[in-house]
C-alpha cells in the first residue's frame, strides 16, 4: 500500500490488519517504506522479495505512531502535506495555502525551517554545556584555594611567633591577637570558599538536569511539535544564568620592622594577595604618625618634550605614559627617554586626563569632547568610547581594569560617572548631586570623589550608594590616587597631601614650582610622580 494521501487513508491505516494476508491476528510490524502493517507471516515473505529486501520494518506501535504523525503534517484545508513554513503568521502551510492566503508572506522551504530549529537548539545546548563546563573548572579553582589557605595560615603563625620572640613583652599580647584576627579571617574565608563550591554544585546539577531533560524530549521528525518544543526549550536554557561568586582573596603576611610606637608593624601587617581578577574588599592601612614626615624627593626629571603636558599615569611595567599638547608620550621608568611619540586624535587636541589599564596601555579623555582613546603599548591610537552627548573630563582605572569617565553636559561641571569594560563597553553610569573637581579608585574598587559643590572626599560604589564623607576644611583635590594602604594623596595648586584610611586630613608639604603641579600618580613600590609646570616630573618617596 502506498503512502496514503488523504487524511482518511491514514486514520484507516493505523487500525487495519495485515496488508498482505489481511488477516487480524498477529500484526505486529509496519514498513515505513510501504506504509502497511505486516504480520509475522507476511512479514518474512516481505523482507524476501527483492524490491523490499532494504525496507525498514519497525514495531505495529511505531506504525500507529508515525501514521498519526503523518496526520498531523497535512493541511487541514487541502489534505496535502505541508511544503512551507509561514514567517508572517508563524504556521506550517502547503503549496496551495501559499498561492492563496499566504502569497505576499515570508515563507521558507519547510526542511529549512526544521533544519533552522535545530541549529538554534543546538547552539543553545552548546552555550549552556561551555557554561557548565566552566563551572567545573571554578571548583577546581576553590579546591585549589583552600589548599592554599591552610598552607598560609601556617606561615603566617611561624613569621608572627619568630616576631614575637624577637620583640619585648609589651608586643606579645598585640601578636595573640593578631594571631586570633588572622584565624578568624581565613575561617572566614574557608566558610565563604565551602558556600561558593556547594552553590556551584547546585548551579551545576540544576544545567545538567534542564540540558538532559530537552535532550530526552526533542520530537524527531514532528515540525509543528518541534517549532513549539524548541520555543520552550530555548526559553527555559535562557533562564539558566551562571552563578557569579566573589573574587577569592589570600591573606597573606608581610614581616614588619620593630618600632616602640607601632606595635603591630613589629609583628607584621595584615595585607591581601589577589589570587584573581576584580577588586578586593580589604586592604592593609598605614597606622602611626604623619607618614608624609618621611617625604623625600629622589629625582627631578625635565622632559626632553617641546609641547606642555598635562597628565600622567604609571604603567604595571614601570613605564611612564604622559600626556601632552596633541600627543600622548610612553617614556622610560626614568622619564628620561621618550619610548612612543604617539599623535592624538587631531592636532591641537589637549590630552587633559589619562589613566592606565593593566595591558599597559593607556586610556585617554581630551576634556570638553565625548570621546575617549587608547593608546596601545606599542605605540598605536585606537577608538576606545564615545559617550555623546556627554562631555568627559577625568578618567581612572580601577584594579579589575573598570574604567571610570567623569561626565557632565559641559567639562566645568561634571555631575556623573560611567563606568566602562576594559573594552570600551558602558557598564553603567551613575548621577549625582555633586561638582566632580578629581576622580579615583580606592583599594576597594570604589569611586572616590572630590566634590567641589559640597567641598568634601566622597567614598561611592559602583551602584551609587554614598559609603563615606569627609569634609574638606581647607582646598579640595583638583588630582588625586590611591596608595596600597587605602591612603588618599591629592594636590592643588602648590601643595600635596594626605588623607589616611580613618579620613584624616595630614597637613601637606608645598613644592617650589612655577604654574603649580599638573598630576600625580603612584606606582606599585608606593614612589609618587608628581608633573610640575607642565614639563617636569618629581620622584618622591614618602614612606619609610
Amino acid at each position: 500500500m502506498a503512502f496514503a494521501s488523504s487524511r482518511i487513508g491514514v486514520q484507516e491505516a493505523i487500525i487495519k490488519p495485515c496488508d498482505l494476508c489481511e488477516d487480524d491476528e498477529d500484526v505486529n510490524w509496519f514498513c515505513k517504506d510501504c506504509f502497511q502493517n505486516l504480520c509475522d507471516r507476511c512479514k518474512k515473505m516481505h523482507l524476501k522479495i527483492p524490491n523490499c529486501r532494504n525496507h525498514e520494518v519497525v514495531s505495529i506501535l511505531e506504525g500507529i505512531a508515525i501514521t498519526k504523525e503523518a496526520v498531523t503534517n497535512l493541511c487541514q484545508d487541502h489534505n496535502v502535506p505541508f511544503s512551507f513554513f509561514c514567517r508572517t503568521c508563524d504556521q506550517n502551510i502547503c503549496s496551495k495555502c501559499l498561492s492563496k492566503k499566504h502569497k505576499k508572506h515570508d515563507f521558507i522551504d519547510i526542511h529549512e525551517y526544521q533544519s533552522e530549529l535545530h541549529k538554534v537548539l543546538d547552539t543553545m545546548l552548546n552555550e549552556k554545556e561551555t557554561e557548565k563546563e566552566q563551572m567545573t573548572k571554578n571548583l577546581v579553582t576553590w579546591s585549589e584555594f583552600e589548599t592554599r589557605c591552610e598552607k598560609t595560615l601556617r606561615e603566617n603563625y611561624t613569621n608572627i611567633d619568630k616576631r614575637v620572640k624577637a620583640i619585648t613583652s609589651a608586643a606579645t599580647e598585640e601578636g595573640e591577637k593578631l594571631k586570633k584576627y588572622l584565624q578568624s579571617k581565613e575561617e572566614g574565608q574557608m566558610t565563604e570558599s565551602k558556600e561558593s563550591k556547594e552553590k556551584i554544585e547546585a548551579r551545576k546539577d540544576a544545567y545538567n538536569a534542564e540540558i538532559q531533560a530537552i535532550k530526552q524530549n526533542i520530537p524527531l521528525q514532528t515540525t509543528s511539535s518541534l517549532n513549539q518544543f524548541v520555543k520552550t526549550s530555548v526559553s527555559r536554557l535562557q533562564s539558566l544564568k551562571p552563578l557569579s561568586i566573589p573574587t577569592p582573596r589570600n591573606s597573606m603576611f608581610t614581616i614588619g620592622s620593630i618600632n616602640k610606637d607601632q606595635i603591630r608593624d613589629m609583628i607584621g601587617r595584615d595585607g591581601d594577595q589577589r589570587d584573581a581578577s576584580g577588586p578586593s574588599r580589604d586592604k592593609t592601612k598605614k597606622r602611626g604618625k604623619n607618614v608624609l614626615e618621611k617625604w623625600q624627593i629622589m629625582k627631578t626629571q625635565k622632559l626632553d618634550i617641546k609641547s606642555g603636558c598635562f597628565s600622567m599615569c604609571v604603567s604595571p611595567d614601570g613605564s611612564i605614559w604622559i600626556g601632552g599638547e596633541g600627543v600622548v608620550y610612553k617614556m622610560s621608568s626614568d622619564c628620561s627617554t621618550v619610548l612612543h611619540q604617539i599623535p592624538a586624535r587631531s592636532y591641537g587636541m589637549s590630552c587633559q586626563y589619562i589613566s592606565c589599564l593593566q595591558s599597559g596601555d593607556a586610556v585617554v579623555s581630551y576634556g570638553g569632547l565625548s570621546y575617549i582613546d587608547r593608546f596601545t603599548s606599542d605605540g598605536r591610537r585606537v577608538d576606545f568610547a564615545d559617550l555623546s552627548p556627554n562631555r568627559t573630563s577625568f578618567i581612572a582605572v580601577s584594579d579589575d581594569d573598570k574604567v571610570a569617565i567623569a561626565v557632565g553636559k559641559d567639562i566645568f561641571t561634571p555631575t556623573s560617572v560611567v563606568l566602562l569594560s576594559k573594552e570600551g563597553k558602558r557598564l553603567n553610569k551613575i548621577e549625582m548631586d555633586v561638582n566632580i573637581a578629581s576622580l579615583c579608585f580606592d583599594n576597594d574598587g570604589n569611586y572616590v570623589i572630590s566634590d567641589r559643590k559640597h567641598q568634601c572626599l566622597t567614598t561611592i560604589d559602583r551602584n551609587g550608594t554614598v559609603l563615606k564623607k569627609i569634609q574638606m576644611k581647607k582646598s579640595i583635590p583638583q588630582r588625586m590616587t590611591c596608595d596600597r594602604y587605602g591612603n588618599i594623596l591629592g594636590v592643588n595648586g602648590q601643595n600635596v597631601f594626605l588623607i589616611n584610611y580613618e579620613g584624616k586630613v595630614q597637613q601637606s608639604f608645598t613644592l617650589d614650582c612655577n604654574r603649580g603641579i599638573n598630576d600625580i600618580c603612584i606606582d606599585k613600590d608606593n614612589r609618587l610622580f608628581i608633573l610640575v609646570d607642565g614639563y617636569k616630573v618629581i620622584v618622591a618617596k614618602y614612606l619609610e
